[in-house]
């Protein structure tokens, strides 16, 4: 610390008599505290000295940071200092039917090879696809290579009842977690960042920051220590993240997904259910883990029922089948449509319900009464927040639990007069005589 506060005395031209007075502290503190003859200094002359030194934010936090030391101790008349935290083990328990993605875990691990520089990574999907299992499961994996502790963050991006964190008030809980007590967490959101970037800067510590609801949640979150990881889960694709890898997850493949039931609902439940019976029910899921796990319970729980019982009432109305206590993939869809803007709520719904299984950029301009190129603006911003797929380039498709979620939505006037004229002909006829030339162009 003494090297840090005289080589910033210097800067500001002062000598020891002048900060002190300046600080309002004895000029003997200000020496001792130079040549670190002070091993616990005060808060209250930390803060005093950094505002006599017209120190910016982050060289507030460096300097709260350095006096307080790795193994600080608590003084009987200072009760803001405390020891040094236990290290945190914040994981959540892994799921323990996870199965498959054995390519992302592959990823993952490779990723984090060399923890020697800080390495981020951002998981996204749509609801229900199984981001958080895999982080958590990822992580589980990792914490070797972070001796220094787990932090763990839910940012509530998509949480029913409850508004996205605000990132002061989680950088706040985390810098409690590291062992910054309240009267040493900066007021402000940029010098709460800077203090928790300069408390990890020798550490190695993994955070995983669980659903997210877009880039400017995550950013003050993002750690500068070049031994500490980060992964992120998000709804949205977190692209404006600067040095930060990014990784979609897709449904699971056909076998991975009869796995996945077979080992929710217990292998007796299933012992005499045909293979063909297990692939349609996992289908009916749209292969969805979220809706599979529901699935598989549902058969669990019920004793008389049979696969193929299940399967019927799927066929009937899956997404009102697809409902477990909490756990609702119907619900899951409705905290997605929750965050969309207006707009993006009309062309969902316009889209979903009023376009064919598959469909270009032209058909969507014309079912939206817009331009092209409006239209694949718009088709990309529900591609970013995984309500819609690109099953080629310039090829569109929703999810079928999407599009059932879609046909559930309560009827909107403003849908029916956009539509006006669509089904009448004239635009239809318009839409087939650009499909040729849209699919050569890729418009």
């Amino acid at each position: 610390m003494g090297t840090l506060l005289r080589t910033w005395r210097k800067r500001a031209l002062l000598t020891q008599e002048q900060l002190a007075e300046r600080a309002g502290l004895n000029v003997r503190t200000v020496r001792r505290l130079e040549h670190d003859g002070l091993q616990q200094p005060r808060t209250r002359s930390i803060l005093l000295l950094a505002e006599a030194l017209g120190l910016d934010g982050e060289e507030r936090a460096t300097l709260v940071a350095v006096a307080r030391g790795p193994s600080a101790s608590a003084e009987r008349d200072d009760p803001a200092v405390t020891g040094p935290p236990p290290i945190p083990r914040q994981l959540p328990a892994g799921v323990t039917e996870f199965v498959g993605r054995r390519r992302e875990l592959m990823a993952l691990a490779d990723y984090y090879e060399n923890a020697n520089t800080m390495t981020a990574v951002a998981i996204d999907g749509m609801a229900g696809v199984g981001k958080t299992a895999l982080a958590v499961h990822a992580a589980h994996r990792l914490t070797s290579r972070f001796p220094d502790g787990q932090l763990f963050v839910d940012l509530h991006g998509h949480t029913e009842g409850m508004s996205p964190v605000y990132p002061g008030d989680a950088l706040a809980r985390v810098l409690r977690t590291l062992g910054v007590v309240d009267e040493y967490i900066p007021e402000h959101l940029d010098d709460r960042a800077a203090l928790y970037r300069s408390v990890l800067a020798d550490r190695k510590v993994l955070i995983v920051l669980d659903n997210a609801a877009d880039e400017d949640q995550v950013r003050p979150l993002l750690p500068a220590g070049p031994g500490c990881g980060l992964i992120v889960t998000s709804r949205h694709r977190l692209i404006g993240l600067d040095d930060t890898r990014t990784l979609s997850l897709d449904v699971l493949p056909p076998e991975e997904a009869v796995a996945l039931f077979t080992r929710t609902s217990g292998k007796e439940r299933v012992a005499d259910a045909p293979a063909t019976v297990l692939v349609e029910i996992v289908e009916r899921c749209g292969l969805l883990p979220l809706a599979i796990r529901i699935a598989a319970v549902q058969l669990q729980a019920r004793s008389t029922w049979s696969a193929g019982h299940l399967l019927h009432r799927l066929t009937d109305d899956r997404l009102a089948e697809l409902t477990a206590g909490p756990h609702s993939v119907g619900a899951a869809l409705d905290l997605s449509y929750q965050r969309l803007s207006e707009e993006q709520r009309r062309v969902y719904r316009l889209l979903g319900s009023h376009v064919g299984t598959e469909f270009g950029a032209a058909e969507a301009a014309a079912a939206l009464d817009t331009t092209v190129v409006r239209a694949r603006r718009l088709l990309d911003q529900l591609l970013d927040v995984h309500l819609l797929r690109e099953s080629a380039p310039c090829r569109y498709r929703f999810h079928d639990l999407v599009r059932d979620h879609v046909s559930a939505l309560p009827h909107r006037t403003d849908a029916v007069e956009d539509l006006q004229g669509v089904e009448g002909g004239v635009r239809f006829r318009v839409v087939k005589g650009l499909v040729g030339w849209v699919d050569r162009s890729c418009v």
